[in-house]
């Protein structure tokens, strides 16, 4: 077997055990899938962000739905996009969607923003469980996610010192607090 063939198996495998790990619908594991129409704005999101050669890896995509104490309730998503340039290269985005219930009873979700959070050679989130609260000195929503970053020793797909992503919601805008905290 090649160099090339055994690391194409390798990626393979790696890939194969991710999907047994990762939440592919709600946060919580017993939940009910996320909505088909959730999916479908995130798979438009995907579509605007990627390169010609990317694309929206579904399987790896995680939401969550949230009570803000005093505010609406948000639906929570990451999700990732492999392949831009052709290589083995991918980002996750964090989105933050508005839950609407039309007058015909239906629910839509409305984007509020979206931010790249983690990629290869950054930072990874493995499950999304978000905690979120209402900022103390302005009428925000403070959200914290836990991933794993790119340590000194790691591989750049393979992370392994956790930290905690501090976002903020303000104006339906999202901000990356983390290196600031």
């Amino acid at each position: 077997m090649t160099n090339h063939a055994a690391f194409r198996l390798f990626t393979l495998w790696a890939h194969l055990s991710l999907l047994a790990v990762v939440p592919t619908a709600w946060a919580q594991p017993d939940s009910e899938p996320a909505p088909a129409v959730l999916l479908k704005q995130i798979e438009h999101l995907s579509e605007l962000l990627r390169d010609p050669y990317a694309s929206w890896y579904q399987e790896a995509t995680m939401v969550q739905q949230v009570a803000v104490s005093g505010g609406p309730p948000l639906a929570l998503a990451v999700f990732t996009v492999e392949g831009f340039g052709g290589g083995n290269n991918h980002s996750q985005y964090f989105a933050v969607f508005s839950p609407e219930e039309g007058m015909d009873g239906t629910v839509h979700y409305t984007l509020l923003d979206v931010l790249p959070i983690a990629g290869k050679g950054w930072r990874g989130v493995w499950e999304l469980n978000a905690r979120v609260s209402r900022a103390h000195d302005s009428y925000a929503t403070d959200i914290h996610l836990d991933a794993l970053a790119v340590g000194e020793d790691d591989a750049p797909n393979f992370p392994s010192v956790p930290v905690t992503l501090h976002l903020r919601l303000k104006d339906g805008r999202l901000e990356d607090l983390t290196s600031q905290s």
